[in-house]
């Protein structure tokens, strides 16, 4: 007998949610109509055999998906793009990302804090540009807002941390100069990576000593050159 194996919000009907059928989408509903539902009951009725009939391409369509997400973890949005504009039947799609979503494997609020991490805790990089960078992935600003928060509490850091770290990480690449660009250049770069003008004085502040010396070492650092164009790698998934 069929079994309800999920219930999971439907990626693009805002207010409905997907129905699964032993790992298969079974249909698409309002909410209410789903809330006397739940996993480990029987299926609620035998519309689900035009959908099996088709169970071949979604299963491909899923492996495909999984296949996407062997290369890099993605928000559900993003991976429904990528499977779309890789010639994957929107209905097929939304089955994958619907199996997806109720095992586990993919979780936008769990994308969302390990990328706030990798910002907040190696880059460094401002909330603006984490939350800009999130939401070009298609992650709500909700869940990114959530994501950053947790990772500040996290870390014991705020942005004005993140800020001053980030300052001293940039200086590296300035020491030739004279401390009067030195400090221009310094504001800018701050400026260009998002941080509000009160966090980019107080950063400032934070490395004055440093800015205004003149005896600074003349290493600079190659790679914070490169990190300060803060150009995204490109896409390298080819399933």
């Amino acid at each position: 007998m069929p079994i309800i194996t999920g219930i999971v919000p439907s990626p693009d009907k805002p207010g409905h949610v997907v129905i699964l059928v032993d790992g298969v989408a079974f249909a698409t509903v309002p909410e209410e109509r789903a809330a006397d539902l739940a996993p480990g009951q029987s299926s609620p009725g035998t519309a689900a055999e035009p959908l099996r009939s088709s169970g071949e391409g979604a299963q491909k369509t899923y492996e495909r998906a999984l296949r996407l997400l062997s290369f890099r973890a993605r928000s559900a949005r993003e991976l429904e793009k990528r499977l779309i504009e890789k010639g994957e039947p929107r209905e097929h799609v939304a089955t994958a990302i619907a199996r997806l979503c109720a095992n586990g494997l993919l979780d936008d609020a769990r994308f969302a804090e390990a990328k706030a991490r990798s910002g907040i805790v190696g880059k460094p990089r401002s909330r603006r540009r984490i939350e800009q960078d999130l939401a070009r992935k298609g992650v709500a600003r909700d869940v990114a807002d959530a994501a950053i928060r947790q990772v500040m509490a996290d870390e014991g850091t705020d942005e004005a941390a993140v800020a001053e770290r980030a300052a001293r990480k940039k200086l590296r690449s300035l020491a030739r100069l004279e401390p009067a660009e030195r400090r221009q250049k310094l504001y800018a770069f701050l400026a260009r990576q998002g941080y509000a003008p009160d966090v980019v004085r107080r950063a400032m502040r934070a490395v004055g000593d440093a800015l205004d010396a003149t005896d600074a070492t003349d290493a600079t650092d190659a790679t914070d050159i490169i990190e300060a164009t803060d150009t995204p790698p490109p896409d390298d998934d080819v399933a």
